[in-house]
């Protein structure tokens, strides 16, 4: 997963000077600030309705640490996922939603110009309201597709979102399809403006 551009560590500007791009770039959220697996469901807007959380309890309910990265990461399947039919199972998928903020200086090779210039930016005015853009990896992307594995990514500053979804064993899964890339920005959107409200 792409990593979100870093706030720059800037000095004081002097009087009457323009801000910097580093001073205009969004803060990063703490780690506690991050909602825990339970508190997100609550937050995606009926995303995973239907859906059956993976028990991560034991690993602080989806949050991590490594360093000056950190964030969280939760996993909802469908029912039949956890069917004991291995007939059903196969039809199982999951919906995962991930978010990373990194203090690390910020790669180049993550600058929005240069993702623009390679066409990996897609431009959505709910994003650029919260002060971010979205990042896809598909060329052909259509807001209006399933989601998918290689999902949509919001990037606020240091701060990445990601919703994917796909299969366990195939490619399709029924109850998933309802779930668009449109769906997953807007999704995005709410919980980065909820993490922001902390």
């Amino acid at each position: 997963m792409l990593t979100a551009c870093t706030m720059c560590a800037c000095g004081a500007d002097s009087p009457g000077a323009a801000p910097t791009a580093g001073a205009l770039s969004p803060r990063a959220p703490s780690l506690e600030a991050l909602p825990d697996c339970d508190e997100m469901a609550a937050l995606l807007g009926g995303l995973v309705d239907g859906l059956v959380p993976v028990d991560d309890a034991e690993s602080g309910q989806g949050k991590h640490r490594d360093g000056a990265i950190y964030g969280v990461g939760c996993t909802w399947l469908t029912p039949r996922a956890k069917s004991d039919s291995v007939f059903e199972a196969v039809k199982g998928g999951s919906l995962a939603v991930g978010i990373t903020v990194s203090n690390l200086p910020a790669d180049p090779a993550d600058d929005e110009a240069v993702m623009r210039e390679m066409g990996m930016i897609f431009d959505d005015p709910r994003a650029e309201a919260v002060g971010g853009y979205v990042v896809t990896l598909d060329s052909a992307f259509d807001p209006a597709a399933p989601l998918g594995i290689m999902g949509p990514q919001l990037v606020i500053g240091p701060t990445t979102i990601i919703i994917t979804a796909g299969g366990l064993y195939l490619g399709e899964v029924e109850e998933l399809a309802p779930i668009t890339n449109d769906r997953a920005i807007d999704a995005s959107v709410a919980l980065y403006e909820a993490i922001r409200e902390r």
